[in-house]
């Protein structure tokens, strides 16, 4: 990677904060003009008044000439902004881009920087629907984003387990007499059916209404400790579930939080805040009301019980007070607006240190994600059939062949996931989304299969050529100028991955680095036909394209992780 290049331009002008990942690999017209390789910084509109004081800067100072070569300024012209160019060492850009091995990064430290993320967050009483998977796969990659930058990352799960809905719940485990060997095989579908039984028999029967709200009551206040421990028992089994669609997903978690770990006495603490800071006002009807704007958002019902927004705030004020995030991210959808308004307003006026500190990360919907006949309520049923597609896709190409050491299970469920999450991880996250099998299993198209497919191919021409030592050819930059454009082509693709990467972290939008390794697979592919190795009678060309192959793979795999995806290496 050019981290060492990055670097070494950076400790030349430490005055300006976040150059090293502002420094961009130039778009391909420009490249094609220049004789050399280059980074370029484009002087931000925040700085642009001291734009001559800056270029003088710049054009003082003496860069470490193992890696750039010369500095070109090019002062603002109409709407164009000042640019600075960094012509490089040809050689050590290739090398540093080409060299077999892992690849070292040296990028600016974050660790004392702190992010919590909350994301996929489902009720036990529901379905982990489709609705859940926006949230969790874009969460997984923001938190994969940051902490593949170096930041402190913490991912969250808090857990919706609390509310009267739940004494439904309760009362529905008690009329269907589920035991715990039918809870354990598959609780989070036995809860929903559990709670969908009893809203139904409560909507025709007061008295097993009542009886729920008391069954709530006495969870609420644990004074039954046999339900708190069946609770504790079914909550441990949804976890269990849940894991098991998240290893699915690639995804993981630090911690599990629960809504119902947060006391009545947090609560109250929380209460006794806002009544000290002058911010809960009564209303006629006795609920109590924080004033956001021009709303007046309960957060104390008119028997006394707390809403959401106040176990909110006792989560968020426990959390800072734990963790001591830098920044708190939520990722939930569009709908939920309102709600975060509400609870980032009433927190950073009881602690200001919160504020700028607190972000909700909205997207929209996803519609028309079911199976074929159209049945979908569980996640699961969408990648079983995702999985059972890719089955009879493989199974009706001309193009596979038998391999018994090939888990052929494992495989179709991994481009099944793969499918599903691209496509949904390629769209602008506010954007609401129309679901397409069709679209999501194109093997041509921008979908989670190409970038799968692509992977095996580079894996495939490297196995073939594994006996040669990589490790010990010295790359070369002369030799790319002298093949096909396709070869520079792809060693700018692979310049550009840190830039996209950041610029994914900062726009909090997955797409953007999705869209980078589209780009990434389409240069690789082009160049595949160009640069043929198998066919190449000269060596020296031999292993200069199989470095290159073998840097494009090392890149796309580590984005592909990044995304949560399984990089295979058969399919």
């Amino acid at each position: 990677m050019t981290s060492r290049i990055r670097r070494a331009i950076c400790e030349q002008l430490p005055q300006l904060e976040n150059i090293y990942h502002a420094l961009e690999v130039p778009a391909k017209k420009q490249l094609s003009a220049a004789s050399r390789p280059l980074l370029q910084w484009t002087l931000p509109a925040t700085v642009a008044q001291h734009e001559n004081e800056l270029l003088e800067s710049v054009k003082s100072q003496q860069f470490d000439a193992t890696y750039i070569e010369q500095v070109r300024v090019v002062p603002s012209a109409g709407r164009s902004a000042a640019k600075v160019e960094f012509q490089l060492q040809p050689d050590a850009f290739a090398t540093l881009l080409l060299q077999a091995g892992e690849a070292t990064t040296v990028s600016p430290s974050y660790a004392d920087k702190h992010v919590v993320i909350e994301f996929s967050s489902p009720n036990i009483a529901k379905p982990f629907h489709v609705g859940h998977l926006r949230s969790t796969i874009i969460g997984n990659v923001l938190a994969n984003l940051y902490q593949h930058l170096g930041y402190r990352t913490t991912r969250l799960n808090y857990l919706g387990d609390w509310g009267t809905q739940f004494g439904l719940l309760a009362l529905g485990v008690q009329l269907k007499q589920v035991s715990d060997a039918e809870m354990r095989a598959a609780p989070i579908e036995t809860l929903y059916n559990a709670y969908v039984e009893a809203n139904k028999a409560a909507t025709e029967n007061p008295a097993l209404a009542q009886r729920a709200r008391e069954l709530f009551s006495a969870l609420e206040a644990g004074t039954d400790d046999a339900m708190t421990a069946q609770w504790q028992q079914y909550r441990h089994y949804t976890i269990d579930e849940l894991t098991a669609v998240y290893e699915r997903l690639g995804v993981q978690f630090d911690s599990y939080e629960w809504e119902s770990q947060y006391s009545q006495s947090e609560i109250t603490e929380v209460l006794t805040k806002l009544r000290s800071a002058g911010m809960l006002q009564g209303e006629h009807d006795g609920r109590e009301v924080v004033v956001v704007g021009q709303r007046r958002v309960p957060v104390i019902k008119s028997d006394g019980s707390t809403l959401y927004l106040a176990r909110d705030i006792a989560a968020l004020l426990k959390r800072q007070r734990q963790l001591q995030f830098s920044r708190m991210l939520y990722v939930v959808d569009n709908g939920q607006a309102d709600h975060f308004n509400a609870l980032f307003q009433t927190v950073t006026a009881l602690d200001n240190s919160l504020n700028n500190k607190l972000q909700h990360v909205k997207f929209g919907r996803i519609h028309g994600m079911s199976t074929r006949q159209g049945k979908a309520i569980f996640l699961r049923d969408v990648l079983d059939e995702a999985r059972e597609v890719m089955r009879e896709k493989r199974s009706n190409s001309a193009t596979t062949k038998e391999n018994r050491s090939m888990n052929d299970e494992l495989v179709c469920d991994v481009l099944g996931v793969s499918a599903v999450l691209v496509n949904v991880l390629k769209q602008r996250r506010q954007r609401d989304h129309e679901f397409s099998w069709d679209q999501a299993l194109q093997v041509n198209g921008d979908t989670g299969i190409k970038l799968q497919y692509t992977h095996c191919r580079l894996h495939s021409l490297l196995d073939n050529f594994k006996h040669i030592q990589l490790a010990e050819i010295k790359p070369s930059w002369q030799h790319l100028t002298q093949e096909p454009s396709d070869a520079l082509d792809v060693l700018y693709e692979l310049a550009r991955f840190e830039q996209f990467v950041w610029q994914s972290k900062e726009q909090l939008e997955a797409c953007v680095l999705v869209n980078y390794l589209f780009g990434l697979c389409n240069a690789t592919s082009r160049a595949l036909k160009r640069l043929p190795v198998k066919q190449e009678r000269c060596l020296e060309k031999q292993s200069q394209r199989l470095l290159l192959f073998h840097a494009a793979k090392r890149t796309l795999h580590r984005g592909m992780q990044l995304l949560g995806l399984k990089p295979l290496n058969q399919m």
